[in-house]
């Protein structure tokens, strides 16, 4: 089962994610929760370059590359993916400054909209065909079907048709694996721009414009972050028609009121889900550190009212237990795992996502 949630920037998808995955995983099912910022993400691309066999063959000629890169190369059928940021942290003694830099001109943020489809669309495939060896197994991506295909797309000033019939050949690509949809929302988008305001700053905006203000779309708009409004407002539009033709099950969630016990019950029963309350357990709490990478996490709380995780940059998040030595982390897919060995010790377990200090199997020390 695959099951996509969308919803403009703050509405509410990595929360739900993570609820949804939790109670899938309470219920016995095995479960893989997609998250935005995977690396390397099987059907979106960030900080991956991405290269024909035959340029992926001549790369590695070139610069006198060591064939030890192979194991972090994700080779499809024409095309090999490369973790651009696994290759800095880990790999970077195998080859030149020279060969890094050639190897970043692939990334496919970089691709024209035509090149990104191609190396796109052989991505959801060989997905989907892994999917299909897992029938049991159940797949939460979050922004993938919708979002990034609607930046892709709205950013370079795209036709919508070309848009629209794009979203429709993923959807004949993952048709067969029983996908459902969730679609998240506020009753405005206006209120969605006050909402972002509010929990992610003034400054969210201009980041966001002046991350892609190169971009054709911008070409004739206002300067700053009043064009990342119009954006968001033209974005809206077109995830309401995607949504009208999606050609699976799907649920509407309109969360204005904030009722998100409401907002679970309906989720809950469109994914034939039981609510299986969190376990009762404790955590050590107090602050962690990776010296190596001068890295530190903090943990506080207590049993009755929770316990949460500050970051290494500040973003405090609540925990909850998966056992009586694991914890998930809000937001994220990725856990919490006491040391059986040595209590004073926490290692990273779950998915490794764009962020360092959520690297599998990074060790971190009470301090």
């Amino acid at each position: 089962m695959l099951i996509f949630l969308e919803g403009l920037p703050g509405a509410g998808k990595s929360t739900n994610s993570g609820l949804l995955y939790r109670q899938f995983e309470r219920s016995g099912k095995s479960t893989r929760w997609i998250h935005e910022m995977l690396r390397l993400h099987p059907v979106l691309f960030f900080n991956e370059a991405c290269l024909s066999k035959e340029e992926y063959e001549q790369w590695c000629n070139k610069y006198d590359i060591a064939r030890g890169i192979d194991k972090i190369a994700q080779k499809r059928d024409n095309y090999v993916g490369i973790d651009l940021l696994e290759v800095e942290w880990h790999y970077q003694e195998l080859f030149s400054k020279e060969a890094f830099q050639a190897l970043k001109q692939k990334d496919v943020w970089n691709f024209s909209l035509c090149d990104y489809k191609k190396v796109a669309l052989e991505k959801w495939r060989a997905f989907a065909k892994e999917a299909a060896k897992q029938p049991e197994k159940v797949f939460i991506l979050d922004s993938c079907i919708f979002q990034y295909q609607v930046f892709s797309f709205q950013l370079v000033d795209a036709p919508q048709e070309e848009l629209f019939a794009f979203v429709g050949e993923l959807w004949d690509i993952v048709g067969s694996l029983n996908p459902k949809l969730v679609y998240l929302y506020r009753e405005s988008v206006e209120n969605q721009i006050e909402h972002l305001k509010k929990v992610r700053g003034e400054i969210f905006f201009r980041l966001m414009w002046e991350r892609d203000r190169h971009n054709p779309y911008y070409k004739d708009k206002p300067y700053g972050e009043e064009a990342y409004h119009q954006f968001l407002r033209e974005y809206d539009q077109i995830v309401r028609e995607l949504f009208k033709d999606t050609p699976c099950p799907k649920l509407s969630l309109e969360v204005t009121r904030g009722d998100w016990t409401q907002y679970q019950d309906s989720l809950l029963k469109f994914c034939n889900l039981e609510y299986h309350p969190e376990p009762h357990s404790t955590f050590p709490l107090g602050e962690f550190r990776n010296k190596d990478l001068d890295l530190s996490l903090k943990i506080f709380g207590e049993p009755i009212s929770g316990y949460k995780l500050v970051d290494p940059n500040g973003v405090s998040r609540r925990l909850y237990p998966r056992s009586d030595k694991e914890w998930y982390i809000e937001d994220y897919p990725v856990n919490l795992i006491l040391n059986d060995k040595n209590k004073n010790q926490i290692i990273i377990g779950g998915e490794n996502l764009t962020n360092r200090w959520t690297e599998s199997n990074l060790v971190f020390d009470r301090f």
